[in-house]
């Protein structure tokens, strides 16, 4: 009825089966500890160095989960394009109901095969953690708009206009104003 007696990984160290700790009391606790050095947390989320807990609380509606995870994403500059390495985080506290069947409508259920799968809100929590705005330095210097030089590693032999092209007649304007 409850799946497992104990605590397993069922295909990722964030899905993990619950059933026995749905036989304990109100109150009973449990803190599981995660490092791993390389998991994929969705398609478009693989976070190295990934450390943390989350902490499972039974409560008379089912379970209450808190976590912190921290790990690192790898990106680029948003100005250079160079290969970035960004510290991602991950704070929740979410609240499981059990049986399924009892889940407010915003609520999450726990499963009939009681595997809990945390990857959608670690996922979400890490991808918010992410900044904007991705520099290498504070001072990256970005691209040549031309020829596509990285402007960190050296000027290039682009010749630079001054101003937008798009002015060009109210600056006429203004010279003509000021010879006269």
């Amino acid at each position: 009825m409850f799946g497992k007696t104990a605590l397993s990984k069922v295909h990722s160290p964030l899905q993990l089966n619950v059933g026995f700790l749905l036989k304990e009391n109100p109150g009973y606790s449990r803190n599981l500890p995660l490092d791993e050095p390389n998991l994929a947390i969705a398609e478009d989320l693989n976070v190295q160095g990934l450390t943390g807990s989350i902490t499972l609380t039974r409560t008379p509606q089912g379970l209450y989960a808190q976590g912190q995870l921290n790990g690192r994403v790898a990106t680029e500059c948003d100005l250079c394009l160079t290969p970035v390495e960004q510290k991602v985080t991950s704070r929740f506290a979410e609240m499981y109901y059990y049986p399924p069947d009892e889940t407010p409508e915003d609520g999450l259920p726990i499963p009939d095969d009681m595997n809990v799968d945390f990857a959608p809100v670690v996922r979400e929590d890490m991808l918010l953690s992410v900044p904007l705005r991705v520099k290498c330095r504070p001072d990256c210097k970005g691209l040549c708009p031309n020829c596509g030089k990285n402007w960190n590693e050296g000027p290039c032999n682009c010749q630079t206009e001054e101003g937008d092209s798009r002015f060009s007649v109210l600056k006429k304007l203004l010279d003509d104003s000021s010879a006269n």
